[in-house]
């Protein structure tokens, strides 16, 4: 048997806690299963983003002032618009070898692979970067659902942002999640997508994931 379990949602909502424990009570069970951190690891794209950011807001911190960051990175974005098209060509250029690596070997390995982020995550964030707002996210969602292999599984683990924010020293303001928090919202009635409340213990999710998996075994 083998899936594909994806756990999405803003930073400091437990996805990766949830991913570590659901993958030792597979283990327990005898499932073989691995963690992947599975959005864009910037490679081809380094360069692009580094001098954007050299451009754009290298005189706006965004842990200083978040709100002057984010307006002069939506400013420039909106200068920038006839290069939308090709940032999102490379970005794909850049994530199907890692989709490849981290999500197909394993799953055609037959192991449960475990995605603390997925496409669906990519996609949130490039309609974030480019100010396209959810209807950009929409349809480079579907263009991503025909390009990568898609969940058995998926899940959007639901906190608070301001819970979030106390959970996490690297998160800039609770405006930087809430913003992303809408997106997330916006994503739910597109696919068959589950919620989970993260501000539940760890066991609770976890079992709950465990017999969500299950009863997809059975049906198999």
């Amino acid at each position: 048997m083998r899936m594909i379990i994806t756990l999405m949602g803003i930073d400091g909502c437990g996805k990766s806690s949830l991913a570590g424990l659901l993958q030792t009570e597979l283990t327990k069970r005898g499932h073989k299963s691995v963690v992947a951190w599975a959005t864009l690891e910037p490679v081809i794209l380094r360069p692009f983003i580094w001098a954007a950011k050299r451009i754009m807001v290298r005189r706006h911190d965004k842990f200083a002032d978040y709100r002057a960051h984010d307006s002069a990175k939506k400013s420039g974005m909106r200068r920038l618009r006839f290069l939308h098209g090709i940032y999102f060509f490379v970005m794909l250029l850049d994530y199907f070898p890692q989709v490849i690596y981290k999500v197909t070997i394993p799953y055609l390995a037959g192991r449960y692979v475990i995605c603390d982020r997925y496409f669906h995550d990519l996609m949130l964030y490039y309609a974030v970067t480019i100010n396209g707002g959810p209807e950009t996210m929409r349809k480079r969602l579907r263009v991503a659902g025909w390009l990568f292999p898609r969940p058995d599984l998926l899940y959007y683990i639901s906190v608070p942002p301001e819970l979030a924010l106390a959970r996490k020293s690297d998160v800039p303001s609770a405006e930087y999640l809430k913003e992303r928090e809408s997106y997330y919202r916006a994503m739910l009635d597109m696919a068959d997508v589950r919620v989970l409340d993260g501000t539940l213990p760890l066991g609770e999710n976890c079992a709950r994931l465990l017999s969500d998996i299950e009863k997809r075994e059975e049906r198999a």
